[in-house]
Formats: C-alpha cells, structure tokens, sequence
C-alpha cells in the first residue's frame, strides 16, 4: 500500500521564496485551506503557532519570509480544525517526489 498523502512545497507567487512543506490528503485538486497540523516544515513555523495555541485570532497570517505578501490567513474551518484559508492566486505549489 502507498503513500496516503501527497507533500507539497508552498512558494510565494509573487517572489517565489519557498515557504513550506505541506502534506496534503484527499482527492482535491487545489488547495483551499492549510490545516495547521499537517504542515510538514519549517520548525520555526511550528514554533510561531505553538504560541498562539489559545485563540485563533492570535496566530499570525502565512505570510513569504522575503516580501512579506500574505499568502494565507487563520480561520477555523468545518470540524473546528485550525487552518489558514489560502488567497488563490498568491502561492504556488510544486508536489514533491
């Protein structure tokens, strides 16, 4: 049996400056929202998060590291899961082998 999940690398669409690495599950073709547990890399991103673990509201935008464009912001979605819903248009994604 194989991989049950894809992993993705997320880059800014403006400057492409890599962002991170994502695993993503189910048919979908696109990616609509990052859920916040199945990001994959960096640390220093797992580390901004785990500051914020009271509220919603206190986690910041995924924002590039190099041109500061808000590629997503943090919402909760159906199942009260953490996510960042992500701006169509402002990333780009490149499935890894």
């Amino acid at each position: 049996m194989g991989q049950k999940y894809k992993v993705y690398d997320i880059r800014c669409g403006k400057c492409g400056q890599y962002v991170l690495t994502y695993h993503k599950y189910g048919a979908g073709k696109g990616i609509l929202r990052l859920y916040l547990h199945r990001i994959a890399a960096p640390e220093s991103l797992f580390d901004e998060i785990k500051k914020h673990q009271n509220s919603i509201h206190d986690v910041p935008h995924l924002t590039c590291p190099s041109c500061e464009e808000v590629l997503g912001v943090a919402a909760i979605s159906k199942g009260n899961k953490w996510a960042y819903r992500m701006r169509q248009g402002y990333f780009h994604r490149k499935l890894k082998k």
